[in-house]
């Protein structure tokens, strides 16, 4: 019989700590320089603007407020419509 296959050692906790910290760095700095430029055209950075990102963040904004917009005047006009003798 041959000796079955060592079973290789996990990484080690400090090595997990570091991975988790850098992982977390990463995922602070894309949200920071392309998230939040992207969605909301707040750029604190300033890299957002220089990539575009800042411009179509506020276009996404303008969009959403004129959707809300758009709603509140389609909730307004239906009961009108619905109802033609009211005044």
């Amino acid at each position: 019989m041959t000796d079955p296959l060592p079973i290789p050692e996990g990484p080690s906790p400090r090595s997990l700590r570091r991975a988790t910290f850098v992982a977390l760095v990463v995922a602070v700095l894309l949200v920071v320089m392309a998230v939040l430029p992207a969605e909301y055209g707040i750029d604190p950075t300033g890299i957002g603007r220089r990539i575009g990102l800042t411009q179509m963040g506020r276009l996404k904004q303008e969009l959403a407020q004129e959707a809300v917009e758009d709603a509140r005047a389609d909730s307004v006009a239906a009961p009108a419509a619905a109802n033609p003798s009211a005044p």
